[in-house]
């Protein structure tokens, strides 16, 4: 089943003897825990009616063969009991070992009412690498793809709008399920664009929406801009917009400061160490130059304007400034991304520190490679 039905199937039967969390998205298995454990466990855990192992610990993957006998094991406190086990493919086949098949079998056999056996991998539910979906149903276990949710049109939504996506759709019916609020699908994919793909970030950027909204029940382009963009502020944001606004002198000025002064992560710490620096620099500039290349190619071939904003998350009142920072040659700009991986090569291949990379990119991005670039710069 899809990560995003387990909450409703959980209500509505209860829980099974074993289930197995299988994908990618590290945030639908969390959820996807604790949900269970909720269910088993109503009143909290009173101490000792759950058990976490992960398979990657060196100190707790002995133990995880033997996990199973936790489940027949009733706590001294609660009706119910849970045995979590992450990444068990992180356990060596072979001898006492158990893989992740040889438990669900095991847990199969020795259910007891109230007790589950919580199994979450990052392998995927189907394709090369996956967990063994068919056997695991057959033992009548639960299996949950936690896959990551596309964030453009899937292959199967041929002429679907850009922005109108699995993710987008997710992060809409977050906000009116957990916050009461309405989030257009084309406000949820700038958010998306803002924020990233990652789950957990979006469900923080979510909270700080509902709470700058305040008894409002709509959520408009601008409340997004305001409450999750005002990061534009920060040097980082600066730095970027001045490469897209093709203003050299400013983004060296910038990238000098951030090397010298540092800048701070989103947790509020300040970084200091150079290839830290480098990677959150590139990282942004790299995002920032994909969104305007490819604008870019969608008015090179006749695209509506409002659309071509629409696809890259860029809300009404921005897209003026965003349109004309696309309007450059596609080719050209293409040829420049090839920056990105010579600084990235450069730096790990330890030849070049980070902030001469970093400058020659920001150099390359603004005027081209070094035999276009002006004798001036």
């Amino acid at each position: 089943m899809p990560a995003v039905q387990l909450p409703r199937r959980l209500a509505r039967e209860g829980l099974p003897a074993v289930l197995v969390l299988a994908g990618a998205e590290a945030w639908f298995r969390a959820r996807g825990v604790r949900a269970a454990i909720e269910v088993a466990l109503p009143e909290g855990d009173p101490g000792g009616a759950v058990l976490r192992l992960d398979g990657r610990s060196p100190e707790q993957r002995e133990r995880v063969p033997a996990a199973v006998e936790e489940l027949r094991t009733a706590s001294l406190f609660a009706a119910g009991k849970a045995v979590v086990v992450e990444n068990p493919e992180a356990v060596p086949s072979g001898g006492r070992a158990a893989t992740l098949t040889q438990l669900a079998r095991a847990a199969a056999e020795a259910s007891v009412a109230g007790s589950v056996l919580i199994l979450s991998t990052s392998q995927p539910v189907k394709g090369r690498g996956s967990v063994s979906t068919k056997t695991l149903l057959g033992l009548g276990a639960w299996v949950v793809d936690c896959r990551p949710l596309y964030d453009g049109p899937a292959p199967w939504e041929r002429g679907a709008a850009p922005y109108d996506h699995e993710l987008a759709r997710f992060v809409a019916q977050r906000m009116r399920q957990v916050h009461r609020k309405t989030l257009e699908v084309e406000q949820a994919h700038a958010l998306t664009r803002l924020v990233g793909s990652d789950l957990s970030a979006l469900d923080d950027a979510l909270e700080s929406l509902a709470l700058y909204v305040g008894t409002r029940a709509t959520v408009t382009a601008e409340d997004l801009v305001e409450s999750v963009a005002d990061r534009r502020e920060d040097p980082i944001w600066k730095l970027v917009d001045a490469v897209l606004d093709r203003d050299v002198d400013e983004a060296l000025r910038l990238l000098t400061a951030a090397f010298e002064r540092g800048l701070s992560d989103a947790r509020g710490a300040v970084v200091v160490r150079p290839e830290a620096l480098f990677a959150m620099l590139t990282a942004a500039l790299h995002g920032a130059w994909r969104r305007t290349l490819a604008g870019a190619e969608a008015l090179a071939r006749g695209e509506s304007h409002d659309e071509i904003a629409k696809a890259q998350g860029v809300p009404p009142f921005l897209a003026q400034r965003f349109l004309g920072r696309c309007r450059r040659d596609p080719a050209e700009m293409l040829t420049r991304h090839r920056a990105f991986v010579e600084a990235e090569s450069g730096v790990k291949g330890g030849g070049v520190p980070a902030r001469l990379a970093c400058e020659r990119l920001v150099v390359t991005l603004v005027a081209g490679f070094p035999a276009d670039v002006p004798a001036a710069l």
